[in-house]
């Protein structure tokens, strides 16, 4: 078998040998990326599209035709001594496509990783040590080796400006005395791995989300059962020493473990099929209510360039809400709702109609309230007409999260997460899991997708379905604080 091993495989290949022997066994194995993974490496396109602008003279390799021409076309780029975009190289086994290639000194380059994090990782000085091996090793001289990511405190006034939007790292001594020395080997037993006739039995543990999540988690996690010891909650630890010694049901943890609080209640839970109760916290909790209660919730969506002036990467920008009013305990609420239109920045008409909706006195609900909270704030930074009315909003608001994470009430049905999506359906029965729009990571990329790209014959149907999602959100909450009442 001629195996060719790049960047990308590399970096799986670091993860994990199993998954890397799959992707050239057993490709079809590998499933399609989901809506949230294309919707990053989209970021990613993007974020390398405005890298090239800080070199307006680089010529970008094109590697359409066949795999030998883009190798020709590099080296003749080379010869002209200009910036080049993806140019590839091959040194023995492996093959690398680096972002920018920039003319150095007389006869060197410098090598640019460009990244759409804010923030550096291992993985990314794994990936640039792979490069740097590639091109040294097909002859051509590197003089500094650079991370180019996203500088997060740069704020948009007009055009963006990459200059200004990138932040570039000199890793140049870590690549050349450290990472790029290790790859030999690493390859070595990456080929090692892949000739192999079966996969390598690699026992599943923290690498299978780290760096990344693995496509293969399904599979190789197939074993547990349905009620697994992973549902204790934040607990990282005990699970991977319980599957090390066979123990795979939540109901059979030995009592020799010595157990937190809330994880004992999830094992009683989960042997009695029934929810814990304590009233007296749920009383409490649901003592400090004031009607008339607002019920909210936003949805917000990000981009690595900021799309509006007065934004900055990946700053989170509220663009709908839903609030149930419901104005004395036992009334019928009331819907109102928010949903922008057109591709203006939201957050002007946002806080208008959100501030006509919510009175001045009485409680306002949200689950992790933080997350609202500072939705607001932010706002209110960008409107500072809006201060003052955030901070009373935040005098009144309350966090319907706190008697699920201080488990004044917890069900088995919860599986280990108290989020509004395990909460609902266990305390209320009702479910997200017939909406098409079920999660707010699909709300975000569904709404920026018909809002801000061309893919947007289907507007109107994914307008309905986030007004639905949305909806149901805060009359879920509603829904939730009927149920403790009847439990208190």
């Amino acid at each position: 078998m001629n195996i060719r091993i790049s960047k990308t495989k590399y970096l799986n290949g670091l993860q994990c040998k199993k998954l890397i022997w799959y992707i050239y066994k057993q490709p079809e194995a590998i499933p399609e990326p989901d809506e949230a993974t294309q919707a990053i490496f989209d970021q990613g396109h993007l974020v390398g599209d405005y890298s090239k602008k800080l070199f307006p003279k680089g010529v970008e390799v094109d590697h359409t035709k066949s795999f030998e021409e883009g190798l020709r076309s590099t080296r003749e780029l080379i010869s002209k001594r200009v910036p080049i975009f993806e140019g590839a190289l091959t040194y023995e086994r492996c093959y690398a496509r680096a972002d920018i290639l920039e003319p150095g000194g007389k006869d060197e380059w410098n090598l640019i990783e460009v990244k759409s994090s804010t923030e550096l990782k291992d993985v990314n000085y794994d990936d640039i040590g792979f490069q740097y091996y590639v091109y040294s090793g097909a002859g051509l001289k590197i003089d500094k080796c650079y991370l180019m990511c996203i500088d997060n405190t740069y704020v948009r006034k007009g055009d963006i400006d990459p200059s200004k939007l990138f932040k570039k790292i000199d890793v140049t001594d870590e690549i050349k005395t450290s990472y790029s020395t290790m790859i030999e080997n690493n390859v070595a037993e990456m080929v090692k791995a892949i000739n192999s006739k079966t996969f390598p039995q690699i026992d599943i543990g923290a690498h299978c989300n780290d760096p990344y999540d693995c496509p293969l988690i399904d599979k190789c996690w197939s074993f547990l059962p349905e009620r697994n010891v992973f549902f204790l909650y934040r607990n990282n630890k005990l699970p991977m020493t319980l599957i090390q010694e066979g123990i795979l049901e939540l109901n059979k943890i030995p009592e020799k473990y010595e157990l937190s609080e809330k994880n004992q209640i999830q094992v009683d839970c989960e042997k009695t099929g029934k929810p814990y109760i304590d009233s007296e916290k749920i009383k409490d909790f649901l003592d400090t209510m004031q009607y008339p209660a607002y019920y909210i919730d936003f949805e917000t969506c990000s981009s690595a360039i900021p799309l509006f002036d007065n934004s900055s990467p990946y700053k989170q920008i509220p663009f709908q809400f839903s609030v149930h009013v419901v104005k004395e305990k036992g009334a019928k609420p009331e819907h109102f709702s928010f949903l922008a239109d057109g591709t203006n920045d939201p957050r002007p008409a946002f806080m208008v109609k959100l501030k006509e909706v919510m009175g001045t006195k009485g409680s306002v609900i949200a689950y992790n309230a933080g997350f609202e909270m500072g939705i607001l704030r932010k706002c209110a930074e960008v409107l500072p007409k809006y201060k003052k009315w955030v901070e009373s909003i935040g005098e009144r608001i309350i966090d319907l999260l706190k008697p699920f994470s201080d488990f004044a009430y917890y069900h088995p049905k919860q599986d280990g997460s108290c989020s509004l999506k395990n909460v609902l359906p266990a305390l209320t029965g009702k479910s997200y899991d017939d909406m098409e729009i079920g999660d707010g990571g699909t709300a975000s990329a569904e709404y920026f997708r018909v809002t801000y790209t061309e893919d947007n014959k289907d507007k109107a149907k994914v307008r309905r379905l986030l007004e639905e999602y949305c909806g149901l959100d805060t009359m879920g909450m509603v829904d939730i604080i009927n149920k403790l009442y009847s439990l208190k």
